[in-house]
């Protein structure tokens, strides 16, 4: 997540909470996120090669429907040629939405996926470390062997067996025999 895409999250959920639309700009913005997963998409709004009025359109397009605040970023960040942080924008303003109601989404890594229980055991687990409502994905990963890797906010719990042979290894190496 690029610090512009902060700065301009930052400045839209001001905006919608004045407005009283937070839920809605949230909305609006996690659609345009799933429409600029396309790599044409983004290729078409972010493209030096594409002509200035050809992108506006598309901009144009993309704001069909979405929140007055939401069309006015769009037009502001053509303007101002920052359509490369739309990508994160998203991601930027639900990580707002989230701190502001008290809540944090997380990652556990998994060499298998997880069944209901030890999701929730997680769960709790991560609620525990952070001191707020988490919700987690879970992302399976192979490679961990076995143990699961917690990922809430900006911190990393690893539990995972593929951590605790790298660290065996590195001990192992450091004595002398």
């Amino acid at each position: 997540m690029t610090l512009l895409a902060k700065r301009y999250a930052t400045a839209l959920h001001l905006a919608a909470k004045t407005a009283n639309a937070v839920v809605q700009v949230e909305s609006d913005l996690q659609s345009l996120h799933a429409g600029l997963q396309s790599a044409i998409v983004l290729a078409l709004v972010t493209s030096p090669e594409i002509a200035t009025a050809e992108r506006a359109r598309i901009v144009d397009k993309l704001g069909i429907g979405k929140h007055p605040l939401v069309q006015n970023l769009l037009t502001l960040m053509l303007r101002r040629r920052r359509l490369g942080a739309l990508k994160d924008l998203y991601p930027a303003f639900r990580t707002i939405c989230l701190l502001e109601r008290g809540e944090m989404e997380g990652v556990v890594e998994t060499p298998r996926p997880l069944g209901p229980d030890d999701l929730a055991r997680l769960q709790e687990l991560a609620q525990k470390l952070c001191g707020k409502k988490c919700s987690l994905s879970v992302r399976v990963r192979p490679d961990l062997i076995g143990g699961v890797r917690l990922f809430v906010g900006n911190m990393l719990y690893d539990g995972s067996v593929k951590s605790t042979l790298e660290q065996l290894e590195q001990k192992l190496l450091q004595k002398s025999f």
